[in-house]
C-alpha cells in the first residue's frame, strides 16, 4: 500500500482527506476482522479447540456484522472514488478508464455479496477461526488486486 498512498497526496486536499479516512477505516477494519477471532490468529489451534462453545458462538454470530459493514463501506468509497474520477476535467462516463474502474468496483460489491452469502450458509462445522483467516484473506487480496490494478493508476494520473 506504499505507492498507493503516496498517489493519494497528488489528490486536492479535501479529496486527499476524504481517501484516505476511508482507507484507514479499510486498513482497521481488516485489522480488527483478523483480531475478533482469538485463534485465527494462532497457529497451535486453527480450529478454535481452546474455545467453548459461547466464545465459539460469539465468533460466528460477529462475522456476518463484519462483512455487512465492510460492504457498506466499500459501497460508500466506491460512490466517492468514482465521485473524485468525475471531477477530473477529461473523465466522463463513457471514458473507457472510468467505465473499466466502475465494473471493477460492481465486481468487488459482487464478491463482497457472495462472502455475506457463503457466509450466513456455512455449516456449523466450519472452524470460526478458519472462516476469519479466509474472509480475511479474500478481503485483503481483493482490496490490494484493486488497489493496484485502478487506484494508483488514477491517483497518479491526478498529478499535475
Amino acid at each position: 500500500m506504499t505507492t498507493h498512498n503516496q498517489a493519494i497526496k497528488a489528490l486536492s486536499p479535501a479529496d486527499y482527506l476524504l481517501i484516505e479516512k476511508e482507507h484507514l477505516l479499510f486498513d482497521k477494519f481488516l485489522i480488527d476482522l483478523r483480531n475478533t477471532c482469538a485463534c485465527s490468529n494462532l497457529n497451535q489451534h486453527p480450529d478454535c479447540e481452546p474455545c467453548d462453545h459461547e466464545k465459539m458462538t460469539s465468533c460466528q454470530g460477529r462475522l456476518p456484522s463484519y462483512l455487512f459493514y465492510i460492504s457498506d463501506l466499500a459501497a460508500r468509497h466506491f460512490e466517492h472514488e468514482e465521485q473524485i474520477m468525475l471531477s477530473r476535467p477529461h473523465v466522463t462516463e463513457q471514458y473507457e478508464y472510468f467505465r473499466t474502474h466502475r465494473q471493477a468496483h460492481q465486481e468487488i460489491m459482487d464478491k463482497l455479496q457472495a462472502l455475506i452469502d457463503a457466509c450466513f450458509s456455512m455449516d456449523s462445522k466450519n472452524s470460526p477461526a478458519e472462516t476469519y483467516r479466509q474472509f480475511h484473506q479474500e478481503l485483503s487480496d481483493m482490496f490490494e488486486a484493486h488497489d493496484r490494478a485502478f487506484d494508483d493508476p488514477f491517483i497518479q494520473s491526478t498529478k499535475t
